[in-house]
């Protein structure tokens, strides 16, 4: 591929969808590419290209959908997802307990495994969860990855990726040589195709948002405009997962890390022009999100060594 017709690719991903590309990278999108070309029957990049310059937006969305990364697995790093299930759940069930709804969401979700996992972390840790009203969202930038997420089809290596046999025969069910994730699962969950250079018009806030490995492929300009974006729809104390050992400058803007949690952060007392919220008197300021610390049962169980607590 010509240097010309790898700018002009770098260029267009990054005006439609925000992906940052450089030299570094030019075999990733080279061998992407190529595979486009070969699969939709083009005679070269050249063809293609002067195609894209024309305006064409399904091409462009194809184009841009082929790139997309999807590297994902269940329980993807499983330290992640153990203190997600044994610290935090536990905590959101009791301080929610009076309203009984809570909401998360998977960002850049591929096929869905991470979503997935949530679901699984909370279906354990929530029994009798059923006249609770929580929503799982999981979206991507992928309709074929959407489309796989929806259908909750994997076969053998996809499902051992991250799960036991315990785990794979309490939530899935065996379809000839492949596995369905199990209907009650997949009902506890939604999968909606979005870009994250979209406005976001959901009017529910999100408890909990994963964020993990996405943000980085991003210019800088667009993780900051997305990191904000994400703020406005979290409740105070509301918890974002980046990827682990991830770093994002922007994200200390709008929230402090959580000491003790792998790129695990809580949204900032003071953002958008929200008024300071004080703490009530005797209780210890120790940062932790009011939904996750409720006062009365911290008294009783101090939360040791996977305390939370956050970082200015």
């Amino acid at each position: 591929m010509k240097r010309q017709d790898f700018e002009f690719l770098v260029d267009l991903l990054r005006k439609n969808a925000g992906w940052e590309f450089d030299e570094e990278q030019y075999f990733v999108v080279d061998k992407k590419i190529s595979n486009f070309i070969r699969e939709k029957g083009y005679a070269s990049v050249e063809e293609l290209i002067a195609e894209l310059k024309g305006g064409s937006r399904p091409l462009i969305a194809q184009v841009v959908e082929n790139m997309a990364f999807s590297d994902t697995s269940f329980y993807r790093d499983y330290d992640i997802f153990s203190r997600f299930e044994n610290s935090l759940l536990p905590y959101l069930k009791e301080s929610n307990r009076a309203t009984k709804k809570l909401r998360f969401w998977s960002l850049g979700c591929s096929t869905g495994q991470e979503t997935y996992s949530i679901a699984m972390g909370i279906k354990k840790k929530f029994v009798g969860y059923a006249d609770w009203d929580i929503d799982i969202l999981g979206t991507d930038i992928s309709s074929m990855g959407i489309a796989k997420a929806q259908r909750g089809l994997y076969n053998n290596f996809e499902v051992q990726m991250g799960l036991n046999a315990k785990s794979i025969l309490e939530f899935f069910n065996p379809v000839r040589d492949q596995w369905q994730v199990d209907d009650d699962l997949r009902r506890m969950v939604e999968f909606r195709r979005y870009n994250m250079l979209e406005e976001i018009t959901f009017t529910s806030k999100f408890e909990v948002i994963f964020c993990r490995n996405v943000l980085r492929y991003f210019a800088a300009e667009y993780q900051k405009m997305i990191l904000e974006r994400l703020s406005r729809i979290q409740p105070e104390g509301g918890i974002l997962y980046l990827g682990k050992n991830e770093r994002i400058n922007a994200v200390d803007e709008f929230y402090d890390r959580l000491e003790g949690y792998n790129s695990v952060y809580i949204l900032k007392r003071i953002v958008h022009d929200t008024p300071q919220i004080n703490t009530p008197e005797g209780e210890n300021p120790d940062g932790m999100p009011r939904f996750v610390r409720p006062v009365a049962l911290l008294n009783q169980r101090p939360f040791a060594a996977d305390k939370l607590k956050a970082k200015k």
